[in-house]
C-alpha cells in the first residue's frame, strides 16, 4: 500500500560525532531530494540541524570513546536510549538509519525491532577490525548495511547480512582539480574531537611544537579545531605560537604536512593528498583492553587498504615528542617519503572512486520508503 500523501514520511536517523554528522547531513540532503516531505528525528550534530533535523542529544555529548570513558557517562547514555525508544514509538517512523556510532546504534537497533522498524545502516561499524563476532548480533537487527568500503561486502555478507557498497562519501567532496596552493612550511596538526583526546593529545602536540621550535624555527602551526571543542582546550597549543582554523578540510589541503590523531580524519588527508603520520594516546585501561579486541595490523585505514604500511603510526608509548618531531622533519625534508606517499595516495583515491556516496544510500532508503 503507497505511503498516505497527507501524512509526512518520518526517518530516525543517529550519527555520534563530528565526521558521522557531516556525512549523515550530505545523505539528509540526497533523501529530500527523492521524498520531498521527509522529517528528520535523532540526534547529531550542527550539519545534520542545518538539514532539519529535530535533535534529542547534541554530538559534543555523544563524542566519547574509552571502555571507561564510556562507562562514566552510563547514566547520559542510559537516559538517551530511553529518550530515543520514546520518540520512535510516539512518531511511527518508517525507518531507522544508524550512521557508524556502533556501540550505542547497535543497541538502540536491537530494541526497536520489537516496533516492527526497519534499519538500513549506513557506514558499517568496522567489525571486521574490532568484533567480527559481534556480526552475529548485526544480523537480526539491520534490514540493510551500506557500506563504504568494497571489502566490507564480502565480510558482512559471509555473516548473513545484506551488505551493498556506495562509495565512499568523501569521494564526494573534494575536488583535488580545484585544490589551493600548498605552503612549504606549515604543519597540520589534529588532535581530535573528543574530551579525552584532547585531554592526551594537547600536552603531547605542545610538546612537540616546542621542540620543532628549536630544530627547525622557519615552521609554522596550525591546529584543526571541531565544533564541540573550546577555543580554551587548546590554548597549550596557541601559546607555542599554533595558530587556529575551523576548516579542516582547507588546512588539509595547503599544509605541507600533518600529524594526524587515528580515526576517520586519517583517511580524509590520505583522499586530500597530505603527507602525515598517525599518533593515538588514551588511558592505559583503554588501551590494554583495546589491544586485546582489535584484529588489524593498523589504526590507519590508508594502510589497511593498500594491505602495507605506507603511513608511519606513532600509539601510546610511542607517540612520543621526540617521535613526531623526527618525523615531521623527515615528512617535510625526505623527496623520496613525500614521492610515495604521493603514489599511495592516489591509489587510496582510485581505490574508492565512484562518487556518489550519499545519492547512491539515498536511492536505495528512497526505495524502501516506498514500499
Amino acid at each position: 500500500m503507497p505511503p498516505d500523501p497527507n501524512i509526512p514520511t518520518r526517518i530516525f536517523i543517529t550519527a555520534g560525532d563530528p565526521s558521522g554528522d557531516a556525512h549523515a547531513a550530505r545523505l539528509m540532503a540526497e533523501i529530500r531530494k527523492r521524498v520531498p516531505d521527509v522529517v528528520f528525528e535523532g540526534f547529531g550534530g550542527p550539519a545534520m540541524e542545518q538539514e532539519g533535523l529535530r535533535s534529542l542529544a547534541h554530538v559534543r555529548d555523544l563524542a566519547v570513546t574509552g571502555f571507561w570513558e564510556v562507562a562514566k557517562r552510563y547514566t547520559f547514555f542510559r537516559d538517551l536510549m530511553n529518550r530515543c525508544e520514546a520518540a520512535i514509538a510516539r512518531s511511527k517512523p518508517v525507518l531507522f538509519i544508524p550512521v557508524d556510532y556502533p556501540g550505542f546504534n547497535m543497541r538502540l537497533a536491537a530494541k526497536v525491532r520489537s516496533q516492527k522498524l526497519r534499519v538500513v545502516w549506513y557506514i558499517a561499524p568496522q567489525l571486521w577490525a574490532w568484533g567480527e563476532k559481534r556480526a552475529k548480533e548485526l544480523a537480526p537487527v539491520v534490514d540493510r548495511l551500506l557500506v563504504v568500503f568494497p571489502f566490507e561486502v564480502e565480510f558482512f555478507s559471509r555473516h548473513g547480512i545484506r551488505a551493498e557498497y556506495v562509495g565512499h562519501p568523501l569521494s564526494e567532496s573534494i575536488d583535488l582539480d580545484h585544490a589551493p596552493k600548498r605552503s612549504t612550511s606549515q604543519i597540520l596538526l589534529l588532535p581530535g574531537s573528543r574530551k579525552q583526546e584532547i585531554h592526551h593529545h594537547i600536552p603531547l602536540l605542545a610538546e612537540t611544537i616546542r621542540r620543532l621550535n628549536q630544530s627547525r624555527p622557519d615552521l609554522t602551526f596550525v591546529v584543526a579545531r571541531a565544533r564541540n571543542v573550546d577555543l580554551e582546550s587548546l590554548q597549550p597549543l596557541i601559546d607555542k605560537g599554533a595558530t587556529v582554523s575551523n576548516d579542516a578540510e582547507r588546512s588539509m589541503a595547503t599544509a605541507t604536512a600533518g600529524l594526524i590523531k587515528a580515526g576517520t580524519s586519517t583517511l580524509e588527508a590520505a583522499m586530500r593528498g597530505l603527507p602525515f603520520a598517525t599518533f593515538y594516546r588514551t588511558s592505559m585501561l583503554t588501551y590494554e583492553v583495546s589491544k586485546r579486541l582489535v584484529n588489524v595490523t593498523s589504526v590507519t585505514m590508508m594502510n589497511l587498504l593498500l594491505n602495507r604500511p605506507v603511513i608511519h603510526e606513532y600509539i601510546q608509548r610511542d607517540a612520543t615528542a621526540q617521535n613526531l618531531e623526527r618525523e615531521v622533519v623527515d615528512l617535510i625534508s625526505n623527496d623520496g617519503r613525500r614521492e610515495e606517499l604521493a603514489t599511495a595516495m592516489h591509489e587510496v583515491r582510485s581505490m574508492l572512486s565512484g562518487g556518489g556516496a550519499s545519492a547512491n544510500a539515498a536511492t536505495i532508503i528512497a526505495t524502501m520508503v516506498e514500499r
